[in-house]
């Protein structure tokens, strides 16, 4: 599959419980979602950048992590109501490189603090 245009630099990409793709977008900010099949793309733009999200991750309630390197923080999407809510690093550079969790938690490895970091529901 194609991303949605050329250059959006997709970096990491995941599946929530109804078979949607979700990617981030590292060039173009924000996170894309995919649904196989209508075989298209809708791009959903973070709220402070342009570009820089690099993990995403899709927890058990089918809301999407996503990191945002340029703001320095981790973003949570809904997608019913298509808004972000956002989880700034307490720390300088945190470089959320990947994301993973469990019910009720999002994981992220911060690789520019060497630390991980978990964000409780």
């Amino acid at each position: 599959m194609e991303p949605p245009r050329k250059g959006v630099g997709p970096r990491r990409i995941w599946s929530d419980s109804k078979g949607m793709l979700w990617a981030s977008f590292w060039n173009a900010g924000g996170i894309g979602r995919y649904d196989p099949d209508k075989k298209t793309w809708t791009h959903f733009p973070m709220p402070q950048s342009k570009s820089s999200t690099y993990a995403v991750y899709v927890d058990d309630k089918d809301r999407v992590w996503a990191t945002d390197w340029a703001a320095n923080s981790i973003q949570r999407f809904d997608p019913v109501s298509e808004r972000y809510e956002t989880f700034p690093s307490d720390k300088r550079g945190s470089n959320v490189r990947q994301m993973l969790g469990r019910p009720g938690e999002a994981w992220g490895g911060e690789s520019g603090n060497d630390r991980l970091v978990v964000i409780r529901d």
